[in-house]
């Protein structure tokens, strides 16, 4: 059962008007495994990111062109990062089965201690 979430609206698709197009983080904290996180994504974040890659490596004669982009932490896509879409899309995972194969538990003795105050 889902004890609390946060989420963090720090990053935004440069140029964006939209608030909720980007990128977050979320936490998750459940009653019976405590806290997991992963980051949420939008795909015009992906395709910015993807922009800039190729903008990096064009400057520089010795590196082929890029296509494509990798994501080091698990990654959520999804249309949009309003709470709800964010809330809904976890009760899915959880629903499903897949909610600890895309979270990582976090076990970062001071992030737990600053999450949990």
């Amino acid at each position: 059962m889902i004890n609390r979430i946060w989420i963090e609206r720090e990053y935004r698709t440069e140029g964006a008007s939209d608030p909720y197009n980007g990128i977050t983080a979320v936490v998750v904290g459940l009653e019976e495994s405590g806290l997991w996180s992963a980051s949420f994504a939008t795909l015009d974040y992906i395709r910015q990111q993807m922009t800039l890659n190729r903008e990096l490596v064009a400057e520089s004669p010795l590196m082929a062109p890029v296509r494509f982009m990798t994501l080091e932490t698990p990654h959520v896509i999804v249309d949009d990062l309003h709470p709800d879409t964010i809330e809904d899309t976890i009760d899915n995972l959880i629903t499903m089965g897949t909610f600890e194969g895309i979270f990582v538990r976090c076990e970062d003795v001071y992030f737990l201690h600053a999450v949990k105050g």
